[in-house]
């Protein structure tokens, strides 16, 4: 357990770059991200007397990054969104135009720059369904670990993530042009 500056610090070391990215995730912005991993760790370092040990450190932690993140996401009154279904002429699900581990530079580009369509889509999700599909798909967290980090049920994380998905996929849909471009 932390129990020193020392101990904190490492903490931090060990976390800090899978809790920035799950807020840079949920948030879309690099600023706003930055700022919010400050405020989950003040949080973190203010709360870890009362770290009971019912659930694991890290999903203690990401439970904490989770609510700021969607605290943040509320204050700024964002829409809602959804991925499994096919999108535009195409016929691509989201799963397929995420971006992969390929060292093909042209591939890349257009692998980080539909990524970059999918986040921002991911951002006009309902905070909870943007919540669970991040968690579960860029976190690599399994439907138990996004159960435990959100305080809910295993049926609802299946459920959030069923219906993010859904409205993912509608609204990419909805933006892509005849041309199949993306409009917006």
């Amino acid at each position: 357990m932390v129990q020193s500056d020392t101990d904190f610090r490492q903490l931090v070391e060990t976390f800090q770059h899978k809790v920035y990215n799950q807020a840079f995730r949920m948030l879309g912005n690099r600023e706003e991200a930055e700022e919010a991993t400050q405020d989950i760790f003040l949080k973190v370092h203010g709360a870890l007397k009362d770290f009971r040990g019912d659930s694991k450190l890290s999903s203690w932690i990401f439970r904490i990054a989770a609510n700021v993140c969607v605290s943040r996401m509320r204050k700024k009154q964002l829409k809602t969104s959804s991925l499994d279904q096919p999108l535009g002429e195409e016929g691509r699900s989201v799963a397929e135009i995420l971006p992969d581990e390929s060292d093909n530079p042209e591939e890349e580009y257009s692998s980080n720059e539909l990524g970059g369509i999918v986040r921002e889509q991911l951002r006009r999700l309902k905070p909870e369904w943007a919540q669970a599909l991040s968690l579960h798909y860029f976190g690599g967290q399994s439907y138990e670990e996004v159960a435990e980090v959100m305080e809910i049920p295993r049926a609802t994380v299946a459920t959030y993530i069923r219906r993010g998905k859904m409205q993912l996929a509608s609204q990419i849909t909805a933006n892509i042009g005849k041309d199949g471009v993306f409009l917006k």
